[in-house]
């Protein structure tokens, strides 16, 4: 079982669109059983899903006297379970201030439902917020492998190198390994692709971690996370870039 963490600094990336058509095409083309969690307020994983909740389930992952498996729906894609959330997950970050060990609750409630999880499960996504809030730290914390999603602006690179720089230290101060292992760029319009882009992305240090095979910008991935039809049931093989993704993931070990 790997746990897997979508993440971003800057909004507006389509984190969520491809956290969704990701777990889809694992899901549908390879056969996985996958389990989803939702931890943005803003429950736009949970809607891609075609769900709404009336609570915020994914907010009872804290609370560690609840048992996780009560707090999973299945969605109307085969394969793919969902912690889903609302607003009401905004509530969470005053509620941990005083916890203590606050960064690894979901580690510790990972632990507590390690033998139901592997059982049941082949790969867990975590879609995240564009923060590095407690909430988001515990994401990242308890991941196998973190991807981050990020678009051809010079704005969402200098997030990403943010993003890393300040996850380096505070894995630094928890004493854990940095997992960040790939870069998805995401809504890519090759119209607007600036030397100064391809300028910084070729001199930083996290251009080993970019996955080359990009997602461009379309109405059809877009429409994907509306009407909760995932690309591979809409998109031939040529023209979808999640078989190429998922190859280099797994090469570079990330799925």
């Amino acid at each position: 079982m790997k746990i897997i963490t979508v993440g971003a600094l800057k909004g507006g990336v389509g984190k969520t669109n491809f956290t969704f058509n990701l777990s889809c095409f694992l899901a549908i083309e390879k056969k996985k059983r996958i389990l989803v969690i939702d931890l943005d307020p803003q429950g736009n994983l949970t809607q891609c899903f075609q769900l709404e909740t009336d609570k915020s389930y994914s907010m009872e992952l804290f609370n560690i006297n609840d048992k996780l498996e009560n707090l999973v729906f299945k969605t109307d894609i085969e394969n793919i379970n969902i912690i889903p959330t609302n607003i009401q997950m905004a509530k969470l970050e005053i509620k941990l201030v005083n916890e203590i060990s606050r960064e690894k609750l979901l580690d510790i409630k990972f632990r507590q439902n390690y033998n139901y999880l592997e059982k049941k499960y082949d790969y867990i996504l975590f879609d995240t917020n564009p923060s590095l809030n407690v909430t988001n730290v515990n994401a990242y914390t308890i991941a196998t492998n973190i991807i981050l999603v990020c678009d051809n602006s010079i704005h969402s690179l200098r997030a990403l190198n943010m993003t890393y720089e300040l996850w380096e230290e505070l894995c630094n101060k928890l004493f854990i390994k940095n997992r960040i292992n790939a870069i998805i760029k995401n809504n890519f319009d090759h119209y607007k692709v600036s030397k100064d882009f391809k300028e910084y992305l070729e001199k930083s240090n996290l251009n080993k971690l970019v996955v080359q095979q990009e997602i461009r910008k379309k109405q059809v991935f877009k429409t994907s996370e509306i009407t909760g039809t995932p690309v591979i049931k809409t998109l031939k093989k040529d023209e979808n870039p999640y078989f190429n993704i998922v190859a280099e993931l797994e090469q570079k070990g990330v799925i």
